[in-house]
């Protein structure tokens, strides 16, 4: 339970503390005192988005901390979250700063914003003037029947959910594979003629620069020849003195003077060398010379072949080893292709089963569902009755959809998602004789906060929030009907704690502990104050509530006869 709320630099407020009690806790006061500001301080330390313009005019940051009991859930969650705290109370607090940031804080340790939204739901739950929208909000319907359904339909849900997620990634994977069965046969057609297209070619590493040079050759092959033969023929066969012959007279010669002087020495040795690699050089022109043939067509063919590996290289990649790799790659892919229609009539398999098996847990789950919606009607118009609308039926209505490629449930196609087969909506009809229609068309605002305290009621058994808030949902509501709000927050009250900011005595009167919030002025500031009240006091401010400006003697009898009457209620509740 909330036990306290202290406030600093918080709009209106500079420094107030709240203190809660169990039961109901009731706050009033004038019309702009500060009510729900403190609701909005309330909101902020659990984790609602804050906003500088909170801060107190002139400081430099608001600053919020409620100090709340603890439940064995709550411990156990912050102890997966890593921040294990003593058994009884949590703190936890907001630092709003004027210049845009925020800090939250759980018993003075930083979590992020999410940390202590998540921490703050589990404590407290507020129920603010619009929330009535939740329950006009088809959206929400779903829910509220699955919250009151129980741990037997949870279960259920919880198991459609684990078979729904398990049919979802078997969809997912199908349609992640190369598309559908004439698209994977485009694919490999293409993949396998790219592929023999290669093949075919018999490519060879360094080929193409191998063809190249020889192409080269057997362009200038005339040429070639012709320099062979001349020069092995100046070398080596010339009628007028070869090199050979001319070199080896001067070597000759040489020799028989070589040892008279050193030069001459070395002279002789050079050109001794160059005779024999002249001699060995002219071999190899004739040599040459002998051995090469000009073959016209073995030009064309390498002309030939030298245009088909440009042709794959254009295709394909920029070089022979390139286009192999890329061969490579295209063989995997198409294995892997291969494997796909394995997996694809494995998969179609699979799917079939998890959609006769979710199918099975959807209707299982529709009909836990349908009953839950008969019995939280029936609920909630109890309760509508005890609030002063006796007359108002109320019905959960369930709607599915056809759809061929929906969950087979009961021979038929049901479109399905997350939650299953269902559309739920709340119907009603406030009037005899009026058909039921939905809860967004029919109820004024007076009805809404009626209906929205039957519904809550109802659910507030089965909620582990042990702090229920409600800001003002009594707005437009009085007489009779107001009796019967106050006198059902007093019984909501018994099995929580309950805080709510009222305007109307009859709730007033039914507090356990009664907060009335104040301003003052203090210089040229105005401050929001809350102080307990006493018997005396709640007489008082009963007083004011039902006599307007002016307070009588009438008017605090009639005080007393409401508090004593409620005194009395509770007693007998």
């Amino acid at each position: 339970m909330l036990r306290e709320l202290h406030i600093e630099n918080f709009a209106l407020i500079q420094n107030l503390t709240v203190a809660f009690g169990d039961g109901l806790n009731i706050l009033t006061g004038e019309t702009g005192a500060g009510k729900s500001i403190i609701i909005d301080a309330l909101n902020q330390v659990l984790g609602q988005r804050a906003s500088s313009e909170l801060v107190r005019s002139g400081e430099e940051m608001a600053i919020i901390t409620a100090v709340v009991d603890t439940s064995p859930q709550v411990l156990a969650r912050l102890a997966e979250l890593g921040l294990e705290t003593r058994e009884g109370t949590v703190i936890l607090q907001r630092e709003i700063y004027a210049r845009g940031q925020s800090q939250a804080r759980v018993d003075g340790r930083p979590v992020s914003l999410a940390v202590l939204r998540e921490i703050g739901s589990m404590l407290v739950e507020i129920h603010g003037q619009h929330e009535h929208q939740t329950l006009l909000d088809e959206s929400s319907h779903l829910s509220l029947v699955d919250a009151y359904g129980g741990s037997d339909l949870q279960a259920v849900a919880a198991e459609y959910q684990r078979a729904w997620q398990e049919l979802v990634g078997y969809q997912r994977e199908i349609a992640g594979l190369h598309g559908d069965q004439r698209e994977r046969e485009r694919i490999l057609d293409l993949l396998n003629y790219q592929v023999n297209e290669i093949v075919a070619a018999a490519l060879t590493p360094g080929e193409e620069e191998s063809l190249l040079a020889e192409l080269k050759l057997l362009e200038n092959a005339r040429k070639l020849l012709e320099i062979c033969h001349s020069g092995y023929h100046s070398l080596y066969e010339s009628d007028q003195n070869p090199v050979v012959e001319i070199l080896g007279g001067i070597v000759s010669g040489l020799k028989e003077f070589r040892g008279l002087d050193a030069s001459l020495e070395q002279a002789c040795t050079q050109l001794e060398d160059s005779l024999y690699s002249i001699e060995d050089a002219a071999y190899q022109l004739r040599s040459f010379a002998d051995s090469f043939s000009y073959d016209p067509r073995r030009q064309e063919e390498i002309e030939e072949r030298l245009e088909l590996i440009h042709d794959l290289k254009r295709k394909y990649a920029d070089s022979i080893e390139g286009i192999l790799a890329w061969k490579g790659q295209q063989e995997a892919e198409i294995e892997k292709i291969r494997n796909t229609e394995a997996r694809h009539s494995q998969l179609s398999e699979l799917i079939v089963a998890a959609k006769e098996r979710a199918g099975r847990l959807a209707a299982d789950l529709s009909r836990l569902r349908q009953q839950a919606g008969k019995q939280l009607g029936d609920a909630i118009m109890e309760e509508l009755k005890y609030l002063q609308m006796a007359k108002t039926r109320f019905q959960v209505e369930f709607e599915s959809r056809e759809d061929e490629e929906g969950l087979p449930v009961a021979g038929r196609k049901l479109a399905a998602e997350a939650t299953g087969i269902d559309t739920v909506r709340f119907l009603i009809s406030p009037n005899p004789g009026e058909p039921l229609k939905p809860l967004t068309k029919i109820a004024s605002g007076g009805e809404m906060s009626r209906i929205m305290l039957a519904v809550l009621s109802v659910l507030a058994k089965l909620r582990s929030v042990h702090t229920m808030v409600f800001d003002e949902i009594d707005a437009g509501i009085g007489g009779r009907a107001a009796q019967a709000v106050a006198e059902k927050l007093a019984a909501v009250a018994e099995r929580r704690q309950v805080i709510c900011v009222s305007h109307l005595p009859q709730v007033s009167s039914m507090a356990d502990t009664h907060l009335y919030i104040y301003k003052v002025q203090a210089g040229e500031r105005t401050l929001t104050k809350v102080t307990r009240l006493d018997m005396e006091g709640r007489v008082e401010e009963l007083a004011r509530m039902l006599g307007g400006a002016e307070v009588t003697a009438a008017t605090r009898e009639h005080a007393r006869e409401m508090l004593s009457l409620a005194s009395k209620l509770k007693t007998v509740n």
